[in-house]
């Protein structure tokens, strides 16, 4: 008996749809697709369940005659190809023809369509591949699909959808990358009733980038524009001190499509190379138009990689757009900063320790220094001497970042925010086991607009966020209201810190996890409100902070690894002088 057999049509759909239909974010970008392939100018998605009951997509394209949608969910049915040909020359965002088959076997879904024109409409329904008779149903021009009930007839894959909140996430970063591609377009969503955003048809894509990621950041928006030959590229980048710890904020689109593609990136990270910390992204725009016949779009069924024809030449012209325009605005404030703190110059060290010697002798002996040298008949380097009486441990700030303290065995290099960073971690985690984390109102409750993903992050850690002292609500649609904050962290820069939550609970890996997100959040918390790099210390502020250090064990290490101090001894001084 043979052991080969013909898989069913059902099977075979089933196949499918674990290629294209990962989550109910996979179900928006299809049905998205075929609306903007319709020419619509407004799209509207309503969810429940953040779409894991109901996923609807409507817009005021061109809709479909009667059998176009009888046919709609017939696997490798459309209207996007018509020879083999048309496969190496794409020129629409869906094509292959499986997306409402894998949909359909997979949910219970129906289609309302009305033709430009038209009197009627058509209305038909599949339910786990098993289609229903087509019928006449009166409805707007346009189309309208409504996908309920997604994975039913598969739990197993059913099971492995995350929380509302990721969904959500995923749901919004979808249609942020449409918005963007498409800024003439309409789009508006809402969830369980309520309206998560509403982007308005804009003018072009500087408009759509203000509108999504505020006025804040596309003040420092630096343009790019090129051509060559088939190949155009536009938009736009932000200087180097606006980055991510990763790539999510690289949006590179190719004739309308959201792609990944690892040359494109590799040119992108080439051109701001020297101006970002290691593991540090930059956030780019970039709309690249080369001809449909030089581009291979049928490399994944999800279209989100391609194949370029002449990969060389656009990674090359990626990089030089970029260069170019940082180099134009090198002038920027950001870029002088880097430079700055590259090139910090002897005479900063000096005023440090002349700044330090200074306080300590005012401190010590009430003596005040003139700073006129002529009034000085002593040897010049004793000015600088703390009485031989003092007890001030011996120690100096240098470039108003390290520490160099004396020890008894030689002495330590200490890195002044890793330090205190880690010290702040100890004494909040000790405060939330004793319950003794004392919180403080804000007299002004702190206003922060996030982008429609940022902002269901943000509240998924609200909970979390409440245990710390960190008491947050959402203030509209997409702006939280910070009211209270824990009382052993001041003078905290609010919008810094939601950044810096953002990128570290990135990610999914940590859902279900509460121990695993809070102790990431304090660590966070203890960043951000720890002395910073760059910042004068006086020498009481100094000798405190090597006090904490002395009665604290477990310091040697900040909370994200780094080491707080460099101990150097005697033995390897006098081994570098050749003195031994």
């Amino acid at each position: 008996m043979s052991k080969i057999k013909i898989l069913s049509q059902l099977v075979v759909s089933k196949i499918a749809a674990g290629e294209v239909i990962e989550r109910p974010a996979s179900v928006i970008k299809e049905l998205v697709e075929n609306s903007i392939d319709a020419g619509a100018s407004r799209i509207e998605i309503q969810l429940e369940d953040s779409g894991k009951k109901l996923i609807r997509v409507s817009d005021n394209g061109m809709g479909m005659e009667r059998d176009d949608v009888e046919l709609a969910f017939l696997s490798h049915a459309t209207s996007k190809l018509t020879t083999a040909d048309d496969i190496f020359s794409i020129d629409t965002l869906g094509f292959r023809g499986e997306a409402l088959p894998s949909i359909g076997s997979v949910s219970q879904t129906r289609i309302v369509s009305r033709p430009r024109g038209a009197f009627t409409g058509s209305e038909i329904s599949i339910e786990g591949g098993i289609l229903q008779k087509i019928k006449e149903k009166g409805s707007p021009e346009g189309t309208q699909v409504d996908v309920h009930n997604l994975f039913y007839n598969t739990p197993v894959r059913r099971k492995f959808l995350k929380s509302t909140q990721t969904e959500m996430a995923h749901i919004s970063e979808t249609i942020t990358r449409f918005a963007l591609a498409y800024p003439a377009i309409h789009f508006n969503m809402q969830h369980n009733g309520k309206s998560v955003f509403v982007y308005p048809s804009a003018k072009d894509t500087r408009e759509r980038i203000v509108t999504i990621f505020g006025n804040e950041m596309c003040k420092e928006l630096i343009s790019v524009n090129t051509k060559e030959s088939n190949i155009s590229i536009n938009g736009y980048v932000l200087p180097p001190n606006r980055n991510r710890p990763n790539t999510k904020m690289q949006f590179v689109f190719l004739n309308g499509r959201y792609i990944r593609d690892s040359s494109i990136l590799h040119a992108v990270n080439a051109a701001y190379q020297n101006l970002l910390m290691s593991k540090r992204s930059p956030i780019v725009f970039l709309y690249l138009h080369v001809d449909s016949s030089e581009v291979d779009v049928n490399v994944h069924p999800t279209k989100i990689e391609v194949r370029f024809l002449n990969a060389g030449v656009i990674h090359d012209l990626v990089y030089s757009v970029i260069h170019s325009a940082l180099k134009r605005t090198e002038s920027h404030p950001a870029l002088q900063a880097s430079t700055q703190t590259m090139n910090s110059s002897r005479e900063s060290v000096m005023q440090s320790m002349s700044d330090f010697f200074s306080e300590t002798l005012e401190k010590n002996t009430g003596f005040q220094q003139n700073r006129n040298r002529n009034d000085y008949a002593s040897d010049p380097i004793e000015e600088f001497l703390p009485p031989k009486n003092s007890t001030v441990t011996p120690f100096l700030q240098v470039h108003n970042s390290y520490i160099v303290e004396e020890t008894d065995e030689g002495l330590n290099i200490i890195d002044q925010h890793a330090l205190h960073e880690i010290i702040l971690y100890h004494e909040i985690c000790e405060r939330i086991k004793t319950s003794k984390l004392v919180t403080q109102n804000l007299l002004i409750p702190e206003l922060i607009e996030l982008t429609p993903v940022d902002h269901v992050a943000i509240m998924r850690l609200k909970n979390d966020l409440d245990r710390l002292g960190l008491e947050i609500d959402e203030f509209g649609k997409r702006t939280i209201a910070i009211r209270t904050h824990p009382q052993i962290l001041k003078n905290l820069d609010y919008r810094d810190l939601i950044q810096g939550l953002l990128e570290e609970i990135e990610g999914n890996e940590t859902e279900g996890h509460t121990d695993t997100i809070l102790s990431k959040v304090v660590k966070i918390l203890a960043c951000k409100g720890a002395v910073k790099s760059g910042q004068r210390l006086n020498s009481q502020e100094i000798q405190t902070l090597l006090d904490k250090k002395k009665n604290r064990p477990m310091t040697n290490f900040c909370p994200h690894g780094r080491p707080t101090i460099l101990e150097f001894r005697i033995s390897e001084l006098e081994k570098q002088f050749k003195r031994k």
